[in-house]
């Protein structure tokens, strides 16, 4: 096994060598990224693979619900999209909403 002394200094060698070329390599490789986000091909693949995934969520939800027994009426009218809005912040509680139970650390 390493000591401890020799694996501090491993360390800090290796710190010190990344930090010089770190900073300029991570910027390229943002730059890049942003490159390739931005590039038209790969916006319509993501456009189409949105649309599949949308596609292939409300086939499963259709075949979830003529599975469920019970009246299922609205499988026919189209689910509405959500709007994306900003929601309202929620007032401060002592409670837990679902088991109404008083909240300990986190409250």
């Amino acid at each position: 096994m390493f000591k401890k002394p020799a694996l501090l200094a491993a360390f800090g060698i290796g710190y010190v060598l990344g930090a010089r070329a770190g900073r300029e390599r991570y910027d390229a490789m943002v730059a890049k990224a942003q490159e390739l986000w931005h590039d038209p091909r790969v916006q319509e693949k993501a456009h189409r693979a949105r649309v599949v995934a949308e596609e292939k969520a409300d086939t499963a939800r259709h075949t979830i619900q003529d599975k469920m027994p019970g009246d299922h009426t609205s499988s026919s009218a189209p689910t509405p999209t959500p709007q994306t809005t900003p929601s309202a912040p929620r007032p401060h509680t002592t409670t837990d909403p679902v088991t109404d139970m008083p909240r300990g650390w986190e409250s």
